[in-house]
Formats: structure tokens, sequence, C-alpha cells
């Protein structure tokens, strides 16, 4: 009967294979800690868009709210125009798809939220800007008279405003009524 050798700690059977697999687990799991990284990093960038987004639509409804107010707080029936600067642009005065428009036009064409020159919304990149255009009028009754009608005005209220970065842009259309 061969005994074990004592003075002997490691058996002779053993070549090493301990060390392979212990390097190739650790080489998987630094595989998957990479993937991990990646994935977060992406999810990160997503939140970032996704608060970029946000930030551009609340300014750009903060600009339709404003221009509402704007026509909310006539006396009169505002006059309409078709060159600006101009407060109520005259139907068909405006390109058909205001998406389409870079941020010089919008500056050039559109009236700036609040009080213009004061930055009011310090979360985006430019001030949310707003267009109002006469979209129609339709009088009470068919009947004519003299003096103006009386009736309710359309206006087609058009809002854009950028994110917290200038990739981020937002156009939101409205349609507010009012009576004069």
């Amino acid at each position: 009967m061969d005994l074990p050798n004592i003075l002997d700690p490691v058996p002779r059977s053993q070549r090493g294979a301990i060390l392979v697999i212990s390097l190739l687990l650790l080489l998987v799991m630094t595989v998957l800690g990479l993937a991990a990284m990646q994935v977060t990093r992406m999810e990160e960038r997503m939140a970032g868009n996704t608060r970029d987004v946000n930030i551009a639509f609340q300014g750009a409804e903060a600009g339709l709210r404003d221009a509402e107010n704007r026509i909310r707080v006539l006396i009169n029936r505002p006059d309409t125009c078709s060159a600006a600067p101009c407060a109520v642009w005259q139907r068909g005065s405006l390109p058909d798809n205001l998406r389409n428009q870079g941020a010089a036009w919008w500056t050039a064409n559109a009236q700036e939220y609040g009080a213009a020159g004061v930055r009011e919304i310090t979360q985006t990149t430019q001030e949310p800007r707003a267009l109002v255009e006469e979209a129609g009028f339709i009088p009470d009754s068919l009947t004519v008279g003299h003096g103006p009608p009386e009736g309710r005005t359309f206006y087609r209220m058009t809002s854009h405003s950028t994110g917290a970065t200038d990739t981020a842009q937002v156009v939101l259309e409205s349609t507010y009524t009012r009576r004069f």
C-alpha cells in the first residue's frame, strides 16, 4: 500500500488546472463588468437626452401660453401683417412647415417669450419664441348689418424652443379663439 507523503503538501496529480480555470472566470467577469459599464453609460445618455427634450417641450409650452396671453389681454381685434416684425401674421403669410425653420428664422420672425431681452427661462439655451397667425373669423350670424360683425376670431399659435442644448428643439402648435 502506498501511503501519502505528509511532507509533500501538493498532491502529484494536479498540474495547475485551477489557475487556468480562475483566469478564465476572471476574464468572463471582466467582460461582464465592461458590458455593464457600457449599458450604464448608454442609459445615462438616454436619460440626459430625455431631460433635454423635456426642457425644450416645457419651453415651447410656455411660449404658447405667452402668445395666447398676448391675445387674451387685447381689447380690440389686432391688425395683421405679412412682414416681420409682426405681432399677428396674416393667414397664409407664414411658411407651411414651421418645424423646418432654423433658429435664425425664428429669431427674425417670432416674438420672444416674456419681456424682450430679459432671460426668464434659464434652463434653455435660448428663450422660447412664438408666432401668432390669424386663422379665420366666424361670425355669430349670417345677417349683414351696420358695423363690424360680431363673432369669434381663431388664431394659430406656434412656439419654438430649444432644450439645455441646441440639439433638442421642439415646435408646438395650438389654436386659440377669442371674441372681441
